[in-house]
């Protein structure tokens, strides 16, 4: 090998190890199982839990020893902890395909809950069906 292919294969190497762009290893939810700890706003006050799953049209928070559904056109608000605007829902919003997108990389379940898995969680909190909050 010539000493400029040396050279051009050494400094491929040295640039595939490094890192480019941003880092989610310093964020709390980065370092914990689960998904994000969320609030949520409904008519009966704010609740927070843990973000499990982004559906279309609401989240699912596992708070206070239940399963809760929450539709966004009920919702009075939603924030991430530790996260910033994009990850915040005001009262009423319906959000865009992006931030749902960006709300699930969050959540406990992003691909979802599968019957399966949502049957086990329903099981182990003594629950026969996800509560339903308006």
């Amino acid at each position: 090998m010539t000493p400029f292919r040396t050279g051009v294969a050494l400094s491929l190497l040295a640039f595939s190890a490094c890192a480019i762009g941003k880092s989610g290893k310093d964020l709390a939810i980065a370092t914990i199982p689960g998904g994000a700890q969320a609030t949520v706003v409904s008519r009966g006050g704010a609740i927070a839990g843990e973000l499990v799953a982004v559906r279309d049209d609401g989240v699912v928070l596992s708070a206070q020893k239940q399963l809760s559904f929450f539709p966004f056109a009920s919702l009075g608000g939603l924030t991430i902890g530790q996260m910033k605007g994009d990850y915040k829902l005001a009262a009423g919003e319906r959000p865009s395909r992006e931030k749902l997108d960006r709300l699930r990389l969050v959540s406990h379940f992003p691909q979802g809950l599968t019957p399966e898995v949502e049957r086990r969680l329903l099981a182990q909190l003594g629950q026969t069906a996800i509560v339903t909050v308006q």
